[in-house]
């Protein structure tokens, strides 16, 4: 039982080495161990969402007959819940871990005032609409919340569909002052046939003392 344990704690020791090394001393399996679950990365389980609807007046030969149309965003039938990856892309650490594991499936980011969430894992069956319109809908159903003050929304949000998969990059606003205070944040998002939310800790979101969002 004892050497169970301990090559459990020497596994997580491994996992997390990054921690103590400087940005120029981690390996590319220090990266990769913070790309796959840290602080600034999660795995969460979406939920199934059905397919909403608006009822409308058609005309017929017969007249006029309410009609319910359904967008296009339900899940497939039989379709299991997908295991998303949320990843908090502007937070320097993340940056830094991308270059050192040459992730070229990384999102560019060129916007300094904002703070950037991608979400990796998303079924393409499920996506595969990147026009302003679909990003428009995703902006809406997406937040940032934190106890005792005002819902985050983003400023915009980015569809990239990719051969292994869509990326969506939501862009959330800086001037929100984000700050350890805060202590937790919560990220809910509504994707085409699915919803998910995950809680992200600003206690835990820092390196060498220092809160990197």
């Amino acid at each position: 039982m004892a050497f169970f344990v301990l090559s459990a704690l020497a596994l997580m020791a491994a996992d997390e080495a990054w921690k103590n090394k400087q940005f120029p001393e981690w390996t590319e399996d220090d990266a990769k161990a913070l790309l796959k679950d840290s602080p600034w990365v999660k795995t969460v389980a979406a939920t199934l969402v059905k397919p909403s609807g608006k009822e409308v007046q058609v005309s017929t030969g017969f007249g006029r007959r309410k009609h319910r149309e359904t967008s296009d965003t339900a899940a497939p039938a039989n379709t299991k819940p997908p295991m998303l990856t949320l990843r908090w892309e502007s937070a320097l650490p993340v940056r830094e871990a991308e270059l050192k594991a040459r992730d070229v499936t990384a999102p560019a980011l060129d916007d300094e005032d904002h703070y950037a969430i991608a979400v990796y894992g998303i079924p393409r069956a499920m996506l595969k609409d990147d026009s302003k319109v679909m990003a428009e809908d995703l902006k809406r159903q997406a937040l940032l919340k934190r106890e005792g003050k005002k819902d985050t929304r983003p400023s915009s949000v980015e569809i990239l569909l990719r051969d292994d998969g869509p990326v969506v990059l939501y862009l959330f606003p800086k001037s929100a002052e984000f700050d350890w205070r805060d202590h937790k944040i919560e990220f809910d998002a509504q994707l085409p046939g699915l919803k998910f939310t995950q809680a992200f800790s600003f206690d835990d979101m820092t390196f060498h003392g220092k809160l990197e969002l």
